[in-house]
């Protein structure tokens, strides 16, 4: 099944950002041979995985398209190719909810060696 690939694919993986990068390049991979319109939905081609916050809005994009389609369209390729997009993202997300939050790296200030007095 599709969705126990996902969860071997980021198991192997120890930090946030690399699960975010797998889920990345997989989901162009999933969109590429897909550029016919027909075939992927518009409403779901400009996901976004920069940071974890991204991905959660994602996912919850996916899902409401996922969950829009009813009778007839739920048989659809293009709801197809949305349910595997919401596997992808949801064991994504998992796997992300494992693993602790990165570090936040500030940019260093430099001091300030000259006060001014009044």
């Amino acid at each position: 099944m599709i969705s126990d690939k996902w969860t071997v694919l980021f198991a192997q993986f120890r930090t946030r950002t690399e699960v975010r990068g797998v889920l990345s390049s997989t989901l162009t991979n999933m969109m590429d041979p897909a550029r016919d319109a027909t075939k992927f939905p518009s409403e779901i081609s400009e996901l976004s995985t920069g940071n974890d916050r991204e991905v959660m809005e994602s996912y919850l994009r996916v899902k409401i398209f996922c969950d829009g389609k009813k009778g007839k369209d739920r048989g659809s390729v293009a709801a197809g190719i949305a349910g595997d997009v919401r596997e992808l993202f949801a064991k994504a997300l998992e796997r992300m909810k494992e693993l602790p939050p990165e570090p936040i790296t500030l940019a260093r200030i430099d001091a300030v060696r000259y006060v001014r007095r009044a």
